[in-house]
């Protein structure tokens, strides 16, 4: 008999260990969600800002009558990883610019940027200056997040400081592609580079 106890003890010290590990595991995993939600939770309410930005800015730019003849709609391009995700989407749904609609297109490519008006290139897109360089062939006004953006040509450079999302702009790269920007909107950087 003495036996059967001393397994039976085994057996609940081994169940024991066995859901003390588990209980370990399943804590382990909820805290990891929880840090994996804390760091996705940030950038979805900074593009949440960003997404607002980029929707704004084309009331404060002017494009020359060509870049838009013979298009119904303005399109605000997005190059792939989309950071906005339905956002921007969601903000243009009914609205115009100038009695033209406003449409959110995604791109892969340099190619793919005919067409665009505006062009958000992310800091993630591992390709970002041939993008631009593409984009700067056109009326089109780019806005991007990358520490450089604006010495490799871009118009506008969204940045995060001190947890608000502020810009600066380069007048002078908006005039290289026949673009003309609002002296308001020109007010409102943190910072004019390039001004001629």
């Amino acid at each position: 008999m003495r036996p059967a106890i001393g397994l039976s003890w085994g057996v609940v010290s081994i169940a024991g260990a066995l859901i003390r590990c588990a209980l370990l595991i399943l804590a382990l995993t909820a805290a990891s969600a929880s840090a994996v939600h804390a760091q996705t939770h940030t950038p979805t309410e900074e593009y949440r800002l960003k997404a607002a930005f980029v929707y704004r800015f084309p009331q404060f730019v002017e494009w020359p009558a060509e870049a838009l003849d013979g298009h119904e709609q303005v399109s605000l391009c997005v190059t792939r990883p989309n950071p906005f995700g339905a956002l921007l989407q969601e903000l243009v749904a009914g609205e115009t610019l100038n009695g033209r609609s406003l449409a959110v297109r995604e791109i892969d490519r340099p190619s793919d940027v005919h067409g665009c008006q505006v062009l958000f290139i992310p800091a993630a897109e591992t390709g970002m200056k041939a993008v631009l360089d593409a984009a700067n062939m056109h009326a089109v006004l780019t806005i991007g997040e990358s520490p450089r953006f604006l010495d490799d040509g871009g118009v506008i450079s969204l940045q995060v400081i001190g947890r608000r999302v502020r810009f600066e702009v380069s007048p002078a790269a908006a005039e290289r592609v026949g673009l003309r920007l609002s002296s308001q909107l020109l007010r409102l950087a943190i910072r004019v580079r390039g001004a001629s």
